[in-house]
């Protein structure tokens, strides 16, 4: 049923259904919301917009999301939009690390996609993944040996998670392993919003020779649901901009090497 407005807008109980589920599952898209309320795109934005201006979420390119609760995992097409430009430098700074000969392991978080578009005209490495969006951009476009975990779907993340995705992932060493998390603090350690994905990242890490969390500023002090690893799994810290001195103290005093592809003037 319609129920938009002479504004455009949905019906105020209806603008509360659709805050209770961003609430609930923590990102909506767009697309879902016109199929459920029966109303156009055009409507959907509008209402997410009105929500946004009073401050109950963040409206994206096709959606929206929350970053309210240790248990916060958004759709990975809400994710793919957010801090586009930092995660761009990030895998600019990951792929000249990355040298021909190279196995590698890339997680399934939109920071490790950025990378995998980066390494579309590299011969000679090999990347494992758990990652569907990975595959897809390097078995359409790239040239390295791509090898793809089997395991359930996690649709949400467009990757494959379990057991199963475990168990294939335990068999392969790599020279890199790049993770990403959903959250960094001092004293937490790093920490993902899903203990499936959390523990398919603390897998890759003990994995690899050469460990890099790869994360944009807005994770650092952070505490997410659960913990991924200490920061002595880390070797190497790549991020746009690490805020403030206190971390970088912190990380030099861990023995971590720390990239940042944009750095904070001080």
């Amino acid at each position: 049923m319609d129920e938009s407005r002479e504004s455009g807008l949905l019906a105020p109980e209806s603008r509360s259904r659709i805050l209770e589920l961003v609430r609930r599952n923590k990102s909506v898209l767009v697309k879902d919301l016109c199929t459920k309320f029966g109303v156009t795109g055009e409507t959907i934005r509008k209402d997410l917009s009105s929500l946004e201006q009073e401050g109950l979420l963040i409206k994206t390119y096709g959606g929206a999301y929350v970053k309210d609760g240790v248990k916060n995992e958004i759709d990975a097409s809400i994710r793919e939009t957010l801090f586009t430009e930092a995660k761009e430098a990030i895998g600019r700074a990951c792929a000249e690390l990355i040298g021909s000969g190279d196995t590698i392991f890339l997680d399934e978080s939109t920071t490790c996609l950025a990378i995998a578009r980066q390494l579309l005209n590299f011969d000679g490495i090999t990347v494992v993944t758990n990652s569907l969006k990975i595959s897809k951009t390097l078995a359409e476009r790239g040239s390295c040996k791509l090898i793809l975990s089997g395991g359930d779907l996690d649709r949400k993340n467009q990757c494959f998670v379990g057991g199963s995705a475990e168990e294939f992932l335990s068999r392969y060493y790599v020279d890199k392993s790049f993770v990403s998390c959903r959250g960094m603090d001092r004293i937490a350690g790093i920490s993902d919003g899903s203990s499936v994905n959390g523990r398919i990242r603390s897998l890759m890490l003990r994995q690899g020779r050469e460990r890099f969390l790869v994360l944009d500023y807005t994770k650092v002090n952070q505490v997410n649901f659960f913990k991924i690893c200490d920061f002595t799994s880390i070797d190497i810290l790549v991020i746009d901009t690490l805020p403030g001195q206190e971390w970088r103290d912190f990380l030099q005093e861990q023995e971590i090497r720390v990239i940042e592809t944009i750095p904070e003037v001080r």
